[in-house]
C-alpha cells in the first residue's frame, strides 16, 4: 500500500530530549486503596519538579498498559531522542514521590 506524501508529515514535538510514560491501567491493581491514582499522582509530582528544572526537555505522560504488568507496582518507561541507549523499563512502588522518580529516573 503506497501512502502519498501529503497525507503523513512529520510533526514538531511540544518536548525536545526525553518522554516518561507512566502506565495509568497498573493503577487499576490498587482499587479501592491509596494507590488507585498513583500513576495520575507520579506524573502530576513528576511534572512539578520537571518543569522547573529542566523545562520541555522532557515531556511525562500517562499512558494505556505498557505490557509490563508488575504485581504491586507501576511501569514507567524513559526513553530519550539524544541518547536512545537510555530506553528503560522501571517498575517502581506505587508511594514513590516525585523527586524520588525524578533522581532514580532521570538524573
Amino acid at each position: 500500500m503506497i501512502i502519498s506524501e501529503d497525507k503523513i508529515q512529520a510533526a514538531d514535538l511540544g518536548w525536545d530530549e526525553t518522554v516518561v510514560l507512566i502506565c495509568n491501567t497498573c493503577g487499576e491493581q490498587f482499587q479501592n486503596t491509596a494507590y488507585q491514582q498513583s500513576p495520575e499522582r507520579m506524573k502530576t509530582d513528576l511534572k512539578s519538579i520537571v518543569k522547573p528544572l529542566l523545562g520541555k526537555k522532557v515531556r511525562v505522560i500517562t499512558t494505556s498498559c505498557l505490557n509490563i504488568c508488575p504485581k504491586n507496582k507501576i511501569a514507567i518507561v524513559s526513553a530519550s531522542k539524544t541518547a536512545p541507549e537510555t530506553f528503560s523499563a522501571f517498575s517502581v512502588d506505587p508511594s514513590m514521590s516525585g523527586l524520588e522518580l525524578f533522581e532514580e529516573i532521570l538524573s
